[in-house]
């Protein structure tokens, strides 16, 4: 099993320590591990092995091996379900702590994992909301549709995302949050870019086979 360190980790731990937020890093940070740990244990509870470990400034971005299965139908809708419980495990896990939390009167862990919850649940590639949506998708429509269809919802949300969080930004002054947002636009255009290789590549093929 690989495991990889994103350098912009640092870069935004720089950030926080210059804006004395080190202690709000801290606790993010924390319950950020602790959503991944649940997408790990997840995956290993369904018989997956990990293959990578990233730890970038939105988490720990997990890759599991794929099982070997004869039957690709079976295969296709096993890997489905699967990313799905997955992907849907650790949000679920960050709402029921939060409410823990809240009950208890710890207000920064119950913040924490409330951000991290509704963060994480929006319909953003490739944000776990993205990847559920995406993967229900596909159980109806082709891997093409879908890429398109998920670009496009993502682009939406990230605009009112970035509306929404400029405000933000302005009333609490924190530019943090700004820097949060750029990095999810940067992990959008990365999808884009996927979603636009897998189009060319079904263009060439559909080109072939006429």
């Amino acid at each position: 099993m690989k495991i990889k360190i994103d350098f912009k980790v640092f870069l935004l731990a720089f950030c926080y320590l210059i804006t004395k937020n080190i202690r709000v890093f801290s606790i993010l940070l924390f319950f950020i591990l602790i959503h991944e740990l649940i997408h790990l244990i997840s995956g290993v509870i369904l018989g997956l092995k990990p293959k990578k470990i990233t730890f970038t400034i939105a988490g720990f971005s997990i890759e599991f091996e794929e099982r070997n299965v004869k039957n690709y139908l079976i295969k296709s809708k096993r890997r489905l379900k699967n990313k799905i419980i997955i992907d849907m495990s650790a949000p679920i896990v960050n709402l029921f702590l939060g409410i823990i939390f809240a009950f208890v009167k710890i207000p920064d862990f119950t913040y924490a994992n409330l951000i991290i919850f509704l963060i994480n649940i929006l319909p953003i590639l490739p944000l776990d909301g993205g990847r559920i949506l995406k993967n229900i998708l596909l159980y109806k429509f082709t891997f093409r549709t879908v890429n398109n269809v998920m670009i496009e919802i993502s682009r939406i949300n990230l605009i009112i995302l970035t509306l929404i969080g400029s405000i933000i930004v302005v009333y609490l002054k924190n530019p943090l949050i700004a820097i949060f947002i750029i990095y999810l636009w940067f992990l959008f255009i990365k999808e884009k870019h996927y979603s636009n290789m897998i189009n060319n590549m079904y263009t060439i093929i559909s080109k072939e086979l006429l």
